[in-house]
Parts: structure tokens; sequence; C-alpha cells
């Protein structure tokens, strides 16, 4: 009958190194379960969210809303708008973003151009052009044409109606996503005036990726550690076991979460 050496040092090794292994799991899957939270915390506040508007520190208005974080099965639950236009984008989507706004503009006062025509018909021509700066104007052209009948000693204006013949508004907008107030928020700013936001949705889709660029890249706090310890005074060497506080690089996060 053949006998086996058993190593008590080889066994004992194997095992804390499946213990650290566990240990490591365990640890993956509760900084998954807190992003997790994270992201469900994100929609709940996105979903009661509404639109604000505040200055920055240069003084200039940007208007504020937060995102939802999810996936494109949970965003046709919670925004189907959302969700039908990434169904139209080509790619990967990893961010999409919907707003709504409108202008109001100021009365504006145009001089006109008085044409007068061979066949009787007179036009008044007229012109407006306005910079706002930053890429913001706004240019509009057209005439409006009348003649006027005074047959049996009447005096009656025939409208020959208005034509436009230009227009056009150049507005530059700002828009992107900032982590703000422990939230993921989408920011639009512009100069251009008279203009406000009445809708902004918006949402990260990949989640995944997004919870893998919000783990951190060093874990700081308790740990156990297992190793295999050297005596050089004796020359000696076996297993060791150890607790303390550590700081440790996190190569979960750059290894696609291999524990998960």
């Amino acid at each position: 009958m053949k006998k086996w050496n058993i190593n008590l040092n080889t066994i004992f090794i194997a095992t804390i190194a499946i213990m650290a292994f566990l240990l490591l799991k365990q640890c993956s899957k509760i900084e998954n379960l807190k992003v997790e939270n994270q992201v469900s915390v994100q929609n709940i506040i996105a979903l009661n969210d509404s639109i604000r508007t505040v200055k920055n520190n240069w003084n200039e208005e940007i208007t504020l809303k937060n995102s939802y974080i999810s996936d494109i099965d949970e965003l046709e639950e919670i925004n189907s708008g959302l969700a039908d236009e990434v169904k139209r984008l080509e790619g990967e989507v990893l961010y999409v973003s919907n707003l709504l706004s409108s202008i109001e503009n100021d009365t504006i006062y145009i001089e006109n151009e008085v044409i007068r025509y061979p066949d009787g018909t007179n036009e008044l021509s007229w012109s407006f052009a306005k910079e706002f700066g930053e890429g913001n104007s706004r240019f509009l052209d057209g005439n409006s044409k009348f003649r006027i009948d005074t047959l049996n000693g009447g005096f009656d204006i025939i409208d020959k109606g208005t034509l436009i013949t230009r227009d056009v508004t150049n507005m530059r907008l700002i828009t992107g996503l900032t982590e703000l107030d422990d939230t993921y928020q989408i920011y639009v700013k512009t100069d251009y005036p008279g203009i406000t936001f009445s809708e902004i949705d918006g949402a990260i889709l990949n989640k995944e990726r997004f919870m893998k660029q919000t783990q951190p890249n060093w874990v700081f706090g308790p740990s156990v550690y297992f190793g295999v310890g050297v005596d050089p005074l004796n020359a000696t060497a076996g297993p060791q076991i150890g607790l303390g506080i550590s700081v440790t690089f996190n190569l979960n996060k750059y290894l696609n979460n291999i524990f998960k």
C-alpha cells in the first residue's frame, strides 16, 4: 500500500490562500453593493428632481438637473422617451440627454427701406442683425409689399404679403455631466438672452463601467493578512498570520472586476 507524505505547512498555506481569495471576493461584493445602493439613491433623486438655475463663480447662469444611471432595460421603465432616443442612435451609447428650450425675444425696432415699383406696388424692406457674443447671434431679413388703390375716389391699401428672406439664430450651448453635492448632474450653459429650459433629462447608460470608475484606486482600513514569514536568525520559514491597518491598491478595479 502506497503511503502519502502530507506536508502540513503546504496544506496550511493552501488553506490560507483559499481564505484570502474568498475574503477578497467578499470585500468586492460589499463594494459592489455600496455602488448599487449609490445608483439607486441617484435614480430616486433624479426622479424627484426639478430644473434649477444657479450662478457659478464667474456669475454665469447654469441650469442643472440630476441624471439617471441605468442600463437600457431599466431606462425603459424610468424614462421611456430617453430609451426610445437611445434605440435610434448607433454604436455603444454611454450617455444620452434630452433638452427642451424656448426663446422669448424682446421687442425690436427695425427701420424700413421704401421701394416703389412701376406697377404701383410698394415694398418695405427691412433687415435685423444682432451679435450677443461667444457665437450667439440673430439675423432676420424680409420685406412687406402692398398697393394703394385710389380708383373711384377711394384710398384702399391692398396687402401683397410679407416675405421672410432670412431667419438665422446661432446659439452656443455648453452641456455635460458634473459631480456636485455627491450626485451626478446634467449642466447646461448659454449666453443667448431670453432662453429657458423646460425639460432636461439624461442618463448614464453603461452602469458596469460607471461602477468600475467609481471604485477607489486605494482602499484604506483594517486588514487580515496571510503569508510566509522568515526567521533569518534560525534560518527557518513558516506560515504567518497578522492583523492591522493597511492601504491597498485596488487591482480589482483594473482587472474588469475579477472579484464579482
